[in-house]
């Protein structure tokens, strides 16, 4: 890996607040070995009150996130799903706000970084700072403004995070040798200075870069900008021989030539067994040769590995995994491993799955489905907390111990703060089973937490009865006018004996329109412990006491029969 020295500068200038947000991450040496040195920038657009949370969001989040991607993934196409899914979530930041018809005032912002990994350097941009190469003294500009010109010859941007559901980011790639500088800068630094002004100045610094690059600023300043200023440089001390790992050019790791075999050896693993065999791709339990510790191993079927979107897709197993931590959700592996070839790694859980159970058992008691709401709950709101929507909650995907304990697995229909990498612009994306995915999905409204808590609500109905609310009627509807005539079908209807006030509970977490759903996974949860009084107020006759609305009215019935016997016998 490169070694480097680095300086940043930033600040607001003439302006009242800095929009602008920078990072320069050297990471530890592990993950130095697998990502690399980062050196990113971000401008919020200056007619946007918000652009500032814009670009503090894709700084922060792209450093955090792209570290913590699986080395599956070449580190090039890893940074770019990463800063997809950060302009999905700003695009929706947008969408979901006042600014929803102006994008100029919304959740929008540039963004350049260098990531130095091996003997390269990779370059991502989009929007109009600017990224130079500075080699024996000479600066190359490597990028091009996202521009474009309107109505009065005045420019705009017309490419950032956050403009527009679909993200284009340049990406290049160029060799490095030690002496190489990468200077990332705002546009109110490059359009004042020219480039012989600002190159000087760092030259003039050496090696105390940051120095340079809060000179650089200050002249800028002194010359006239009235924009935000922010500039970083990198200067590569010396490089070490290209990294050993090579990528296919789509930017996975070579795909294992031969299916694996009991005892085969992949990487650090030994092939222990195979546990299950899809047309879409084949698990294996291993155990690490060193640690001893137990696996899954996930391959692609042959049949998959020119799908793109389905290999992401499983890539991003492995990395939500790592980047939560709750006991009921399927964890990352800890172990250090290099890995040469293409495969995922997932903790291994012992456990049936609920359906298994169900069919074994049958009907859980109240007091044990409410633990277990209580415990997918904690785990739902772990994901909700990293920005990730799980989207596949149904009885296989909930693993159930020998003392009743749950954990949540299958992270493969899971979004990034409302990115799929599998959706695409023209079709609508319903990710997991259709018979537990909630309306937004059908009606192409955005889902949030609450459509986990419509899922939620689904299975715990299944649980008590094997049978759905709305039987498959959510999945025909099309339209939010559709969703209107759904009609919740009660637990008392299915004859299954439960308090009324629970059935109400339930139906309210799964009602059709996510605005009436509880506000919260708590309150659900409460509510399924707590009888709430309003619930037994509120009920019709017929679904509170169904049974003795029905002898009533048998009664009533089996009264007037009589009486019309009398009065037709004893007629003259």
């Amino acid at each position: 890996m490169p070694e480097v020295r680095w300086g940043a500068f930033s600040g607001k200038g003439i302006k009242n607040i800095n929009q602008d947000c920078h990072a320069v991450t050297v990471p530890d040496f592990s993950r130095l070995q697998r990502r690399g040195v980062i050196a990113a920038v971000a401008d919020g657009i200056s007619s946007s009150q918000v652009s500032q949370y814009a670009s503090e969001l894709a700084i922060n989040e792209f450093v955090r996130d792209y570290l913590m991607t699986a080395d599956v993934w070449s580190p090039a196409r890893a940074a770019e799903l990463v800063l997809r899914t950060i302009n999905t979530r700003l695009y929706i930041k947008s969408q979901l706000s006042p600014y929803r018809e102006n994008p100029d005032k919304g959740y929008v912002c540039t963004f350049s970084a260098v990531l130095l990994y091996g003997d390269k350097a990779i370059l991502l941009h989009c929007g109009d700072s600017r990224i130079y190469h500075i080699r024996q003294h000479q600066a190359q500009l490597c990028t091009e403004d996202h521009r474009q010109q309107g109505e009065g010859g005045q420019h705009y941007l017309s490419n950032a995070l956050g403009i527009k559901p679909e993200l284009n980011v340049d990406i290049t790639v160029r060799d490095i040798v030690p002496g190489d500088t990468f200077v990332v800068m705002t546009d109110g630094i490059a359009e004042t200075l020219s480039v012989e002004d600002w190159l000087a100045v760092l030259q003039q610094a050496d090696t105390n870069l940051t120095k340079g690059c809060e000179q650089v600023a200050n002249m800028a300043l002194d010359f006239g900008c009235n924009d935000n200023l922010t500039i970083a440089a990198v200067n590569v001390t010396s490089v070490d021989q290209p990294v050993s790992v090579n990528y296919e050019s789509s930017g996975y790791l070579p795909f294992i030539q031969s299916p694996p075999t009991n005892g085969s050896i992949i990487d650090d693993w030994r092939v222990e067994k195979q546990l299950s065999n899809t047309e879409r791709s084949s698990v294996y339990l291993a155990r690490h040769n060193h640690s001893n510790k137990q696996v899954v191993l996930k391959v692609p079927a042959v049949s998959m590995q020119d799908n793109s979107g389905f290999l992401d897709e499983m890539i991003k197993e492995e990395w939500v995994a790592k980047r939560v931590s709750h006991p009921q959700l399927l964890s990352g592996v800890s172990e250090t491993f290099s890995r040469s070839c293409f495969y995922v790694v997932l903790t291994h859980c012992p456990g049936i799955s609920m359906r298994q159970w169900r069919d074994d058992n049958g009907a859980p008691d109240l007091m044990l489905l409410r633990d277990w709401a209580t415990q997918l709950s904690g785990a739902l709101t772990a994901l909700h907390r990293q920005g990730i929507l799980h989207q596949d909650i149904r009885p296989e995907n909930v693993l159930v111990s020998d003392t009743n304990t749950l954990m949540l697995i299958d992270y493969g229909a899971a979004s990034f703060s409302g990115h799929n990498f599998l959706m695409a612009s023209e079709q609508l994306f319903i990710p997991g089973d259709l018979l537990f995915a909630a309306p937004e999905y059908f009606v192409g409204l955005w889902p949030d937490e609450r459509a986990e808590q419509f899922s939620l609500a689904v299975l715990l109905y299944y649980l008590l009865s094997g049978e759905y609310p709305y039987d498959a009627g959510v999945a025909k509807k099309t339209s939010y006018s559709g969703l209107l005539k759904l009609r919740y079908i009660s637990l008392n209807q299915r004859n299954v004996s439960v308090p009324a006030w629970l059935d109400a509970t339930i139906k309210r977490a799964c009602h059709p329109q996510a605005g009436k759903r509880y506000e919260s996974l708590s309150e659900f949860v409460y509510d399924l412990h707590h009888p709430n009084p309003a619930y037994g107020r509120t009920l019709p006759l017929m679904e509170r006491h169904p049974v003795r609305v029905w002898q009533g009215i048998s009664g009533l019935l089996a009264i007037t029969v009589m009486v019309l016997l009398v009065l037709l016998f004893d007629a003259p």
